[in-house]
């Protein structure tokens, strides 16, 4: 667990090392808020998104860990070539790479960590994993601002590649393969294209399933639309510096977001064992409760009142990302869970990463640019998140009603599925 919460802090790190440098990015190259929203956002999840589906299948098939440790060197090679990058059009060609990169570890690592975890507390070791997202994010923009400021934006780049590289050598020499067991009664499935059939068709049949992936995709879009724009928006509406965001922002989601995220995977668990609807209705609550405040921070006037108001979301705002694993991984079988975690990954980077920085930027362009724009945008995907708000709701009812129906494999899971 430890060295694949590394490798996600890593690999968030790369991601969103971005983030903090688009600003002297975009002046460097001359680009508009469209121009940057595609560099931070469909750039990288076109290939994220289309590629983890076939290399899910890979992980099915092959040595998971060698799967990961190459994905994890090729893609910190390319966030390093990001920093060599002479155009704007050399720089969208290595945030493809290393959306390629990306694209082939996090399936494979869903699966070893539900193979090592019961249903009972998979979404307790789904949220310790999933909270590197947050500290990966911490070190990017406390780093990287730092580092941008002082240095310049192709050094943070640079340096950003270099744990990536080092990690996977060392999962590559000291890992071992985990093993894969069936479960009882469980037969192998087709392998290949059948296999991601079979999946997709039991994720579709499965109302719960079917409505926690829906309301997930939909929050994506606000999550990414957030975390690509809100460190540009601090800067141009409220005149930070680029090393004060880094450090508000490493507080705000890396400390309290990763905190977050863990609690909510861990209180959904326990909910979950009294009324299986709580694993769904744990994050529709904490979205609901973090929303008003992240719309009164973005038009607050006031820097102190802004910051102090978005803590909220920045600590929440990933809340639904654990238990929504956990409940796909519940239902689907050994084979079934890679394939499903990329198919969700499909819709979460394909939708909420494509769309949401694009919309983001594309709204802001609309209102002229500069702080208030940004802020429109900003509010503007929140409104995904809202719609998806009201998905999770409907997610726990259809959970509580198959389990009161008695579903067997829900009773055996923990989790309510079929529906």
């Amino acid at each position: 667990m430890l060295v694949l919460t590394v490798y996600f802090v890593i690999a968030h790190l790369d991601r969103q090392v971005l983030a903090i440098t688009l600003a002297p990015i975009g002046r460097e190259f001359a680009l508009n808020d469209v121009q940057l929203g595609l560099l931070s956002g469909l750039a990288f999840a076109l290939f994220f998104s289309t590629l983890g589906l076939p290399l899910a299948l890979a992980a099915t098939r092959y040595n998971r860990r060698n799967l990961i440790a190459i994905t994890i060197a090729l893609w910190s090679a390319m966030t390093m070539l990001s920093g060599l990058a002479q155009s704007y059009w050399q720089l969208l060609a290595t945030r493809m790479g290393v959306g390629v990169g990306e694209a082939g570890a996090l399936p494979a690592s869903h699966a070893v960590i539900s193979d090592r975890y019961g249903p009972g507390e998979r979404a307790s070791a789904m949220g310790v994993f999933m909270s590197g997202a947050n500290i990966g994010v911490a070190i990017a923009l406390l780093g990287g601002g730092l580092i941008a400021q002082h240095y310049g934006w192709r050094a943070a780049l640079l340096l950003a590649g270099v744990p990536g590289l080092l990690l996977a050598a060392v999962i590559r020499l000291t890992v071992p393969e985990p093993t894969q067991r069936l479960g009882a009664g469980e037969a192998p499935p087709v392998p290949g294209v059948a296999l991601l059939r079979q999946t997709a068709a039991t994720i579709w049949h499965a109302a719960p399933m079917r409505l926690m992936f829906l309301a997930t995709v939909l929050n994506t879009v606000t999550t990414f639309g957030m975390v690509a724009w809100l460190p540009t928006f601090l800067v141009r509406e409220h005149g930070m510096s680029l090393s004060a965001v880094g450090l508000y922002l490493a507080a705000a989601i890396g400390v309290a977001g990763a905190m977050g995220t863990m609690f909510a995977g861990r209180l959904a668990d326990r909910l979950a064992m009294r009324n299986a609807g709580w694993i769904a209705w744990v994050p529709c609550l904490l979205l609901l409760i973090a929303k008003p405040f992240a719309i009164a921070g973005l038009l607050a006037t006031g820097k102190a009142g802004a910051l102090l108001l978005l803590l909220v979301p920045c600590t929440l705002g990933a809340a639904y990302i654990a238990p929504t694993i956990a409940v796909l991984h519940g239902r689907l079988n050994l084979k079934q869970r890679p394939i499903g975690s990329a198919l969700l990954l499909f819709g979460m980077n394909l939708i909420g990463m494509g769309l949401g920085p694009l919309i983001v930027g594309a709204v802001s362009e609309a209102w002229g640019g500069e702080g208030a724009g940004l802020g429109a945008g900003l509010i503007a995907v929140q409104f995904a998140g809202i719609v998806g708000i009201v998905v999770f709701a409907l997610a726990g009812v259809a959970m509580e009603r198959t389990s009161d129906a008695g579903d067997p494999v829900a009773e055996e899971s923990g989790v309510v599925e079929q529906g």
